[in-house]
C-alpha cells in the first residue's frame, strides 16, 4: 500500500514572529506539486520560558489572538481523519511527513497526544530531513495494558491489536528513533477503576523494552498539564480576566504520571523529556502572548505546539546525538 504524501499551508502568527506552518496530509496519487513554504521558526527554550513567565500577568484578551476562541477548537493542524486509526480499527496506513527519501526513519506513536505535538514534529522533520511516520490511534495509549473503552463501557481489545500491529511495523521499520507520548489522566482498565502510577510505570516498561529491541534510540515524551476548564469556553466567559482560567501547576499535573513515565525511562534506557516548563511556572495558562495554548482541557492547539517545534528539537537532539546540529540562534528575530 502506498504512504500517503504530506502537505503543508502556512498563515502567519504574529507572536514571536511565528510563522504558523501546520502540516497534514492527504491521499492523492499522484501527489500534488508541493508548495514552497517558509521553514518554521526555530524558538530558543530562554525565549519560550520568558513568555511562559509574562503570561502570568496577562490581563484581557489579546486582540489579535491566535487561533481565535471561534476557531481554537478544530486548530488540530493535520488531517485526523486519514492520519489516526479509529475507534474500531486494528491498523492504520502511517501517513508520512518530511523526506521521503530520507535515511533516517521517525516514528511518532502513541494517543491523541502524539497527533498533538504532529505540527512541532512535521516541521523538524522537514527541517531535519527525516521520514516521520505517525501511527496514532485516540484513547489508546501505547502501553502493554488493556484500557477500558470510556465510550462504550467495556475492554478496548481493538487497543491492544493496534499496540501488537504497531509493534510489528516498527520490527519491520527498525527506525532511527521512536517517540512515544500519551494522556495518562484518568485513563481506566476497568469500569471505575483508575490505572493506578505503578501499573502505568509498569505497562508503559513493557512497550518501551519493546520497541528498544528494534529502534536505535526512544524517548517518551511527558504528558501535558490538564486544565480546570475547557480554554475556549471559560476564556469566552473571562475575557477580560485571563487568570480566571489558569490552573495552578499542582493541580494541572496532579493526575498525570509524569514521574511514572520518567522511571520507566530510565529503567529501560529511554529517553524522557519534561514539556512543563513550555507550559507552566507556578500556574497554566491557556494565553501565552497572543496565542491560545489549549484547544479544550487537555490538548495543545496546533498554533501553539508548533511554535515548539524548536525547542522540541533541542530537547530531542540531546537522546539523538547522531543526528545533532549546533545550538540553535538564540535570537528570535534571525529565526524569522
Amino acid at each position: 500500500m502506498a504512504r500517503r504524501e504530506s502537505t503543508r499551508t502556512s498563515r502567519t502568527v504574529p507572536m514571536m514572529a511565528l510563522l504558523g506552518v501546520i502540516a497534514g496530509c492527504t491521499a492523492s496519487v499522484p501527489p500534488p506539486p508541493r508548495a514552497v513554504a517558509p521553514p518554521a521558526p526555530r524558538i530558543g527554550l530562554t525565549e519560550v520560558v520568558t513568555a511562559v513567565r509574562q503570561a502570568t500577568v496577562q490581563g484581557a484578551l489579546p486582540a489579535d489572538l491566535t487561533p481565535s476562541l471561534a476557531t481554537t477548537a478544530e486548530d488540530l493542524g493535520f488531517d485526523n481523519e486519514t492520519c489516526e486509526a479509529g475507534p474500531k480499527a486494528v491498523q492504520v496506513e502511517p501517513c508520512v511527513f518530511g523526506d521521503r527519501a530520507s535515511a533516517i526513519d521517525v516514528v511518532l506513536y502513541g494517543d491523541s497526544h502524539a497527533g498533538m505535538w504532529l505540527p512541532a514534529l512535521s516541521a523538524i522533520a522537514e527541517r531535519r530531513d527525516w521520514r516521520l511516520q505517525f501511527f496514532g490511534k485516540p484513547a489508546c495509549p501505547a502501553l502493554a495494558i488493556t484500557f477500558w473503552n470510556q465510550q462504550e463501557q467495556r475492554p478496548f481489545t481493538e487497543c491492544d491489536r493496534f499496540r501488537e500491529f504497531v509493534a510489528g511495523r516498527v520490527a519491520a521499520i527498525k527506525p532511527e528513533l521512536v517517540i512515544v507520548t500519551n494522556e495518562s489522566f484518568s485513563q481506566k482498565h476497568g469500569r471505575a477503576q483508575l490505572i493506578t502510577s505503578s501499573e502505568w510505570r509498569t505497562g508503559l516498561t513493557e512497550t518501551l523494552r519493546t520497541l528498544r529491541r528494534f529502534a536505535g534510540q526512544v524517548v517518551v515524551l511527558g504528558n501535558t498539564p490538564v486544565l480546570d476548564q475547557s480554554a475556549p469556553e471559560c476564556l469566552a466567559a473571562h475575557p477580560d480576566d485571563i487568570k480566571a482560567c489558569t490552573t495552578s501547576r499542582a493541580d494541572a499535573t496532579a493526575r498525570l504520571w509524569n514521574d511514572a513515565e520518567a522511571d520507566a525511562a530510565e529503567a529501560t534506557g529511554t529517553g524522557y523529556i519534561s514539556v512543563l516548563p513550555w507550559l507552566c511556572t507556578a500556574v497554566c495558562t491557556p494565553v501565552i502572548g497572543n496565542v491560545t495554548v489549549y484547544r479544550n482541557r487537555f490538548h495543545l492547539t496546533a498554533t501553539y505546539a508548533r511554535m515548539l517545534n524548536g525547542v522540541l528539537e533541542e530537547a530531542l537532539l540531546e537522546h539523538f546525538p547522531q543526528d545533532a546540529v549546533p545550538a540553535l540562534v538564540s535570537s528570535v528575530g534571525d529565526a524569522g
